[in-house]
């Protein structure tokens, strides 16, 4: 085990003193691939804030339960319990159909305008709030609503709902398919620059491998350069991204409230920034494996 760690412990000193003796290039590569990486990392963080948005909306989904004439406040207050028994509910608020005419001619400028009405035509009403804009959450609640013979008519606010979630899915495909397209070009030029280390220490290795050197003894060094310029690249793709977001975190402040929103633009350092960081040196270490198969 000793001798295991000593060999990677060598092998770490020897890439290090590689790329510090040719830090320009090492830097330059480590540039080009942090830019790239950028590039989907600002789709992520896009989707990431909008999610969280859908999340913290002001105007909830919404779910209108309309009570048929003939139902007791008895019955309406063991529906109304029901509903809140769900987890998938915030809130229930129910409005009664006096207060409900009240608030409709509260909106006319002629107040007089429904008093020669014969009757109230309003029904009683429940407006249901849901915990989030997730599809799967209205189902539940609406099924149960639908067994219920309290219910006249059911109206679901959620044809946003299932837009907002199809708009979210469909950018992540996007944004899948796009750092997959760059993913493909950065293990493009972490290779050639790995197999032009290896025809540059050519010499060094044939004499390795005449002394007994292993395979993987010869070939470990490569494979943790690749890394460190999927690591260097990816510290490189953070800093960028989070100036990025510092940056554009006031203006997108300012538009959110004019729009009387508390939504602020944040990024997630462990979530998208550490996923970011892994998959750049996964990358890197691929791109490594692949240059040294097509040598061997």
């Amino acid at each position: 085990m000793k001798n295991w760690l000593n060999q990677h412990a060598l092998a770490i000193d020897l890439v290090l003193q590689r790329l510090k003796s040719h830090w320009l290039n090492t830097l330059t590569i480590c540039m080009v691939i942090g830019i790239t990486a950028t590039l989907p990392g600002l789709l992520f963080v896009g989707l990431d804030n909008l999610q969280d948005m859908s999340r913290s909306i002001k105007q909830d989904a919404q779910i209108s339960a309309f009570l048929k004439p003939s139902v007791n406040a008895n019955l309406i207050q063991r529906l109304i319990n029901d509903v809140e028994a769900l987890p998938q509910v915030k809130e229930v608020r129910y409005v009664p159909k006096e207060d409900a005419i009240k608030q409709l001619g509260a909106q006319f400028l002629q107040k007089d305008l429904l008093v020669d009405l014969p009757q109230n035509p309003l029904p009683d009403a429940l407006f249901i709030t849901l915990t989030d804009t997730q599809p799967t959450s209205v189902k539940p609640v609406q099924d149960l609503l639908q067994k219920r013979g309290e219910i006249e008519e059911l109206v679901i606010d959620s044809v946003w709902i299932e837009r907002l979630h199809s708009m979210l899915v469909l950018g992540k495909r996007i944004a899948i398919i796009f750092a997959s397209l760059l993913g493909i070009a950065m293990i493009t030029v972490i290779s050639n620059t790995v197999r032009m280390q290896v025809l540059t220490h050519e010499a060094e290795i044939e004499v390795s491998r005449l002394i007994g050197a292993t395979h993987s003894f010869i070939r470990r060094p490569f494979l943790y350069m690749g890394g460190a310029y999927g690591l260097g690249g990816g510290l490189i793709a953070i800093a960028l991204l989070f100036m990025i977001v510092w940056n554009l975190r006031q203006p997108v402040q300012l538009l959110a409230n004019n729009y009387q929103s508390n939504f602020q633009l944040v990024f997630h350092l462990f979530n998208v920034g550490g996923l970011m960081l892994l998959t750049t040196i996964a990358i890197g270490w691929i791109a490594a494996f692949i240059a040294l198969t097509q040598k061997r």
